[in-house]
């Protein structure tokens, strides 16, 4: 397999672009206490990030019934609407939507793979300025949540990109798995949910500690690119 020249970048949300952990941590366990289930702690609660709400509540109580899962995910949303409306614009890591317009200047498609809702992505586009940003996205209640590798060939199929032509860009072992999954290449970025360790056994071709790194990473693709696709 060959993934010498990447068109299109798709990038996770939470804990890739957005440093929404502590948020994300507040709003679950406000529904784990609204909702009087046992204790979690913010570690496993954070354990659960890029997951769907649903697969979130199945994991964190594996006992429960289907409709305990769709509750908490009701709950939740409720919680991190009023979170969001009280911390105000998404708070990115640094450089993030710096890369993200440099990445579009060079004429690379952008698109977004979250275990977000789709009504909660929607929301933060809008109010973050970022309709224009991404061509296309996927979000786990629209299809299966991450590991599964369907939203990736979905957004393969909305964009028109051949598999080789893409990149999948994630901070947890969903991301990665899923890519893999799929015969996808992926990054990793060493800042997000979970360990670098964790990442490495997904095989990504790189690990990065920064943005600019993905931007120099992307700048040896375009190089390639230019060169007819020459090592």
């Amino acid at each position: 397999m060959s993934w010498d020249i990447i068109v299109l970048f798709i990038f996770d949300w939470d804990g890739t672009l957005a440093d929404s952990r502590e948020q994300i941590v507040e709003s679950m366990q406000a529904t784990i206490e609204g909702l009087n289930w046992p204790v979690r702690t913010d570690q496993q609660c954070a354990d659960m990030i890029g997951l769907g709400l649903q697969q979130t509540a199945e994991a964190l109580y594996p006992a429960k019934a289907a409709s305990d899962y769709q509750t908490f995910a009701t709950h939740y949303s409720a919680h991190y609407g009023r979170l969001k409306d009280k911390h105000g614009a998404t708070r990115f890591f640094p450089n993030a939507l710096q890369t993200l317009a440099d990445l579009k200047s060079r004429g690379h498609t952008l698109a977004v793979a979250t275990g977000k809702s789709r009504r909660g992505l929607d929301r933060l586009l809008v109010s973050d300025g970022l309709e224009a940003m991404f061509v296309a996205s996927r979000t786990a209640d629209q299809t299966a949540s991450k590991p599964d590798p369907m939203m990736l060939q979905q957004l393969l199929d909305e964009t028109g990109t051949s598999l080789a032509d893409a990149v999948m860009v994630g901070d947890t072992s969903y991301d990665l798995e899923m890519a893999q999954r799929i015969g996808m290449a992926s990054i990793g970025v060493d800042w997000g949910m979970h360990s670098t360790a964790c990442l490495a056994a997904f095989a990504p071709v790189i690990i990065i500690s920064s943005f600019d790194q993905l931007v120099f990473w992307a700048s040896d693709q375009d190089k390639r690119r230019a060169d007819g696709g020459k090592p």
